[in-house]
């Protein structure tokens, strides 16, 4: 068995598992089944000082699919709602039939009163 074949194979068995890392989430009400790390997304956008997106006011998702399970078109600055959220892709990435998608939203911090 080839290395690419098992790799194809380790997407479903392993890592997109619910009992391991997976759930089911919404993308436009269609569910699927991938795994969210939004951790990844903070690192990212706060560490990156040549990041020109940096807001204090977005919120980010990192989104890991089979490219195949993907419900909706692959393309940069395409809205949808991801779990009832108005979301915007900002970046995808296709490494061996898995999608690495970064969603961002607006997400307003409250303001403080005395």
């Amino acid at each position: 068995m080839s290395l690419k074949t098992r790799i194809e194979a380790d997407r479903s068995r392993v890592f997109l598992r619910q009992d391991h890392f997976a759930d089911d989430h919404t993308w436009n009400g269609i569910t699927f089944n991938c795994v969210t790390d939004e951790e990844v997304a903070l690192k990212r956008k706060n560490n990156n000082v040549n990041d020109i997106s940096w807001d204090n006011n977005t919120r980010e998702t990192v989104v890991y699919v089979r490219e195949e399970d993907w419900p909706g078109r692959k393309v940069p600055n395409e809205h949808g709602f991801f779990d009832n959220r108005h979301m915007k892709i900002m970046q995808i990435q296709e490494d061996m039939g898995m999608l690495t998608i970064v969603l961002s939203t607006v997400s307003p911090k409250a303001v403080a009163s005395e």
